[in-house]
């Protein structure tokens, strides 16, 4: 299980940029960070990070993704934070 850092801009923060990090299952971490992207592309990270919000105004900043493979710590892992394959 790879856990995936991202950054992204949110007009609604007063800084306009969040943290968040969801958990992909797989022990590759070039195919976890490329799995954000692309959820991140069709709207599906959007849609697991704020399931409240119909429209997703925010940007994903590919450049400042870091991933962390907690395969180890199973007891870290919940549904609400995985983004599956």
């Amino acid at each position: 299980m790879i856990r995936v850092y991202f950054i992204f801009e949110d007009p609604l923060d007063d800084t306009g940029l969040n943290l968040s990090y969801v958990d992909v299952p797989t022990k590759e971490s070039t195919k976890a960070l490329s799995r954000v992207q692309q959820a991140a592309s069709s709207g599906e990270l959007w849609k697991n990070l704020c399931p409240d919000k119909k429209e997703h105004m925010y940007v994903l900043l590919p450049s400042k993704m870091q991933y962390l493979d907690i395969s180890e710590l199973p007891e870290e892992v919940v549904p609400e934070t995985t983004l599956p394959l």
